[in-house]
C-alpha cells in the first residue's frame, strides 16, 4: 500500500508542480498575457484526457506483463526528454497565432513526461485493485489529489520567492527521476496479478452505469472546469498574471476532489445546496460590480475563492456520489478527465473566437444551477424534484418571479440607497444604472436566503422546495442573461481574442463639450478621447502635460525635433504631442488594439509626426532591432491588468537603455491597484547605476486627465533638467526586494 501511495503522491506532485513553472518560463514570449495561462491549463486538461484514455486502454486490453513492459519503456524513454527548459531558439517571432504556439511548445517541452504522469492515478489504481482483490482504490483518488494541491501551494511560498526558472525546471526534472523508479518498481510488483477480465469475474457482475450515468460523469467536471478557468482568467485579466492568482483557484479544486473522495467524503448535500444559492448568488453580484472595476482586491479574492470552493463542491460531491465499482474505475477516470478537456476547450479555445465578452464565467453560474436541479430531478432520494420538469411549477415560477420583480422595481428608490451605500462601502463608487441594474439581485439573495434556511432545517420538502429552488434558478438565469446582455450594451464596438475582450463606449454626442469616447480592455480604461473636433487632440487620461510622461517629451522637445518609443499603443494618445519632424514608434502586441485605435479614435490619424506600430511583444521587437536613438521611452503595461513581468527586469532595462540617446529619458507607468511597483524599479535604477525620479499627479476632471504615477529614469550625466526636479520627488523602495531578473521574480511580495 505504502509504495502505491508514495508513487501516486510523487507523480501528482510534479503533474501539478510543472504547470506554474513552465508557464512562468514562457509568459515573457507572449507578452505576460493572462491567457498564456488558461491556454496551459487547457494543454494539460487535454494531456490528462489522453493520459487517462492510455490508462483505460492499457489496463482493458493488454495483459498484465505487457502492461508493465509497455510503461516501463515509456517510461525510460521520457527520461530523456524530462529536461523542460525550453531553448531561446523557440521563442515566437510575434506573427504566429498565440494560442497553436503555445501548445507545441508544451508539446515540445513537458509532452511525454507529462502524458505517464497523467497516466499515474489511474493505472496505479486499477493495479491496486487488482493486486488487492475487494478493496476499493477511490482513497488514493483523493491522496494524488492531495499531492498535486501541496505542489500547487508550495509553489508560490517555498519554490518562486527561492529559486529562478532553470533551478525550478532542473529540480522537477530530478524529481521526475525519482518517479520514474518508483512507478518502474510498483509495476514490478504488480505484472503477475491477476488481469482485469479474472478479477470481474471473482467479484461478480455489477450494474452497468447508463446513458445519463456517463453523461453526468462528463458535465459535471466540465462545469467545476468552466468555473475554476472563467475565475482564474476574471482574476489574472484584472488583478496580475502571478502564481499566486493561478495557483489558488486551481488549489480550491482540487481540496474539493479530496474532500469528496477521501473515505466517505466530506460532501453532504445540507448545507451545500443552499450553500451554492448563497454562493451564485453573491458571485453574480459581485461581478456586477467588479465589471466597474471598483471591488477592492481584499473582498474579490476571498469572495471569489468561497464561491467557487462552493460550487466545486456541489459538483464533485454530486459527482462523487456516482462512483462507480473499481470494474468501471478507468471508465469513470476517463469521463471525468474528458469534462475536464470539455470545460478547457470552451474557455481556452472556443470562447475567444466565438464570444464578444468574458460570458463563461457567467454561462458556468448558470449551467452549475441548472445542472445540480437535473442531477436531484433523477435522484432516488429527491423524487418530488421530478416535479421540476413539469410546465405548471415552471409557470409558477415564472409568475412569483414576476410579481417579487415588479415589487422590487416599486421600492427601487430605498433599495437603490441601501446598495449604493453597500457597495461604496466596500467596492468604491459605481454608476447609477449599475447600483439599480443590482437591485434585481435582491430578489433573487432573499429567495437564496429561503432556500438555505429550509434546506438546513429539512423542512421543506416536495412541490413547495421545488418551486423554491426552481425559482431560485429562474430569477439566477434571468438576471446573468441580463448582466450579459450589459457587458456589450451601449457600447460601439464589442471584440475579443486571445489576450482579452476589448470595448469602445461613447459617453455622449460629439455636440457635447465633455464627451469622450473610452477604451476598455477588461474593467481597464486603456485610454480616452474627447469627441468635439476642438478638443479632441487633447493628450488625456494618463498622459497629461503634467504627467511624468508628459514633463519628459516637453522638456525633450525643446531644442530639437524628437523620437519617441512607445511600449503600450492603446488609444494612442502620446501620439497628441507629435509635431512635424517628431517620430513616434509603437510596440503593441495585441492587433485588436491597433485596428480600434485607427478606426475608432484619431490620435494616430490626426498626428503631425511620423508613426509606425511594431507589432508582436515589446521585448522581443527591442531585441530584433538595431539601436533606436528614442529621446524618451515610455513603458506603459502596467496600469492594472496582466503584468508582463518581463517588461520589469533587469535585462529589459539594458534593452531599453540600448535604444535610448545618452540624454535620453525612459519613463515607466506604475499607477495600479494592486501592485507596488516602486521597489522593482528603485533596484533595477540602483543595479543599473541610473537615476530616477517619482512623478505623481492628482485627477483633472475639467481636462479628462487621471491620476497617474510615472518613474522617469535617466543616465547620471545626462541629469534631469530643474523643471523635471521640481515637479518630481525621489524614488524610494520602502521596501527593498530581490532584484527582478528574467531568471527570478515574484509578484507575490509586492501586493498592496
Amino acid at each position: 500500500m505504502i509504495l502505491y501511495a508514495l508513487t501516486i503522491l510523487v507523480s501528482a506532485f510534479l503533474l501539478f508542480q510543472v504547470q506554474p513553472v513552465i508557464a512562468k518560463i514562457i509568459l515573457p514570449w507572449f507578452g505576460g498575457s493572462a491567457a498564456v495561462w488558461t491556454t496551459c491549463l487547457l494543454f494539460f486538461q487535454m494531456e490528462l484526457l489522453a493520459g487517462y484514455f492510455y490508462a483505460h486502454a492499457v489496463v482493458r486490453y493488454l495483459k498484465p506483463k505487457t502492461q508493465v513492459t509497455l510503461h516501463t519503456v515509456l517510461l525510460l524513454i521520457s527520461i530523456a526528454t524530462a529536461r523542460i527548459y525550453p531553448q531561446m531558439s523557440w521563442k515566437p517571432t510575434g506573427s504566429e497565432e498565440p494560442t497553436i504556439t503555445i501548445l507545441k511548445l508544451l508539446v515540445l517541452t513537458v509532452g511525454l513526461p507529462y502524458l505517464l504522469l497523467s497516466t499515474t492515478g489511474p493505472l496505479i489504481q486499477a493495479w491496486y485493485a487488482r493486486r488487492f482483490k475487494g478493496v476499493m482504490p477511490y482513497r488514493l483518488y483523493a491522496l494524488s489529489n492531495a499531492g498535486s494541491m501541496f505542489a500547487l501551494i508550495s509553489y508560490p511560498i517555498l519554490f518562486e520567492p527561492v529559486f529562478g526558472t532553470k533551478q525550478q525546471a532542473s529540480l522537477w526534472s530530478i524529481g521526475y527521476a525519482v518517479f520514474v523508479v518508483l512507478c518502474g518498481v510498483t509495476a514490478m510488483k504488480t505484472r503477475n496479478a491477476a488481469s482485469v477480465v479474472e478479477a470481474v469475474e471473482e467479484a461478480g457482475e455489477e450494474h452497468r452505469p447508463g446513458l445519463r450515468q456517463f453523461a453526468l460523469w462528463i458535465a459535471l467536471p466540465a462545469c467545476a472546469s468552466v468555473l475554476l478557468l472563467a475565475t482564474t482568467n476574471h482574476l489574472s485579466q484584472n488583478v496580475a498574471a502571478i502564481p499566486f492568482l493561478w495557483v489558488l483557484p486551481l488549489s480550491i479544486y482540487l481540496l474539493t476532489f479530496i474532500l469528496c473522495f477521501e473515505g466517505s467524503g466530506w460532501y453532504r448535500r445540507h448545507p451545500y445546496l443552499g450553500l451554492l444559492a448563497v454562493a451564485l448568488g453573491t458571485m453574480a453580484y459581485a461581478h456586477t460590480i467588479d465589471s466597474s472595476g471598483s471591488v477592492k482586491l481584499f473582498v474579490l479574492v476571498p469572495l471569489y475563492s468561497m464561491g467557487l470552493f462552493t460550487c466545486c463542491m456541489v459538483c464533485h460531491g454530486e459527482l462523487a456520489r456516482m462512483k462507480p465499482h473499481p470494474r468501471y474505475l478507468t471508465h469513470f477516470y476517463l469521463m471525468i478527465s474528458a469534462g475536464g478537456a470539455v470545460g478547457g476547450l470552451l474557455v481556452g479555445l472556443i470562447a475567444p473566437h466565438i464570444f464578444q465578452a468574458l460570458y463563461e464565467f457567467q454561462l458556468g453560474m448558470a449551467a452549475c444551477a441548472v445542472l445540480t436541479i437535473m442531477v436531484l430531478s433523477g435522484d432516488s432520494e429527491y423524487k418530488w424534484f421530478s416535479q421540476l420538469l413539469r410546465p405548471l411549477p415552471l409557470g409558477l415560477c415564472a409568475a412569483i418571479a414576476a410579481v417579487a420583480s415588479s415589487v422590487i422595481y416599486a421600492m427601487r428608490a430605498p433599495l437603490l440607497a441601501k446598495v449604493g451605500s453597500f457597495a461604496a462601502k466596500f467596492g468604491g463608487e459605481t454608476d447609477s444604472r449599475a447600483v439599480e441594474n443590482e437591485t434585481i439581485l435582491g430578489a433573487m439573495l432573499i429567495v437564496a436566503l429561503v432556500v438555505l434556511i429550509a434546506a438546513h432545517a429539512g423542512k421543506v420538502r416536495g412541490k413547495v422546495a421545488a418551486v423554491l429552488a426552481e425559482m431560485f434558478v429562474l430569477v439566477l438565469v434571468g438576471y446573468i442573461g441580463y448582466h450579459m446582455r450589459q457587458l456589450t450594451a451601449d457600447y460601439r464596438v464589442s471584440v475579443r481574442n486571445f489576450y482579452g475582450a476589448l470595448r469602445v463606449r461613447d459617453s455622449g454626442p460629439a455636440s457635447d463639450f465633455d464627451a469622450t469616447r473610452t477604451l476598455t480592455h477588461g474593467t481597464i480604461n486603456h485610454g480616452e478621447q474627447f469627441l468635439n473636433p476642438a478638443r479632441r487632440n487633447l493628450p488625456t487620461t494618463y498622459y497629461g502635460p503634467g504627467t511624468g510622461v508628459g514633463l519628459a517629451i516637453r522638456e525633450q522637445g525643446k531644442a530639437r525635433a524628437i523620437r519617441i518609443g512607445v511600449i503600450g499603443l492603446g488609444t494612442g494618445t502620446i501620439a497628441a504631442y507629435g509635431r512635424l519632424g517628431d517620430y513616434i514608434r509603437y510596440y503593441e502586441i495585441n492587433p485588436l488594439v491597433l485596428k480600434l485605435a485607427r478606426s475608432e479614435f484619431h490620435f494616430l490619424p490626426d498626428c503631425k509626426a511620423k508613426v509606425d506600430v511594431a507589432m508582436g511583444d515589446a521585448r522581443l521587437s527591442l531585441e530584433q532591432e538595431p539601436p533606436q536613438h528614442f529621446d524618451v521611452l515610455a513603458v506603459d503595461a502596467f496600469s492594472s491588468d496582466s503584468i508582463p513581468v518581463h517588461l520589469l527586469t533587469k535585462e529589459a532595462m539594458e534593452i531599453y537603455f540600448r535604444h535610448l540617446n545618452p540624454d535620453g529619458i525612459l519613463a515607466v507607468h506604475i499607477s495600479n491597484r494592486y501592485l507596488n511597483l516602486q521597489p522593482v524599479l528603485d533596484g533595477e535604477v540602483k543595479a543599473l547605476g541610473k537615476i530616477a525620479r517619482l512623478v505623481d499627479t492628482d485627477d483633472d476632471t475639467e481636462q479628462d486627465v487621471f491620476s497617474a504615477t510615472w518613474v522617469l529614469i535617466q543616465s547620471p550625466p545626462a541629469g534631469f533638467s530643474p523643471e523635471i526636479v521640481s515637479h518630481s520627488t525621489e524614488l524610494e523602495a520602502h521596501k527593498p526586494i530581490r532584484l527582478w531578473t528574467d531568471d527570478y521574480s515574484n509578484l507575490f511580495q509586492i501586493l498592496k
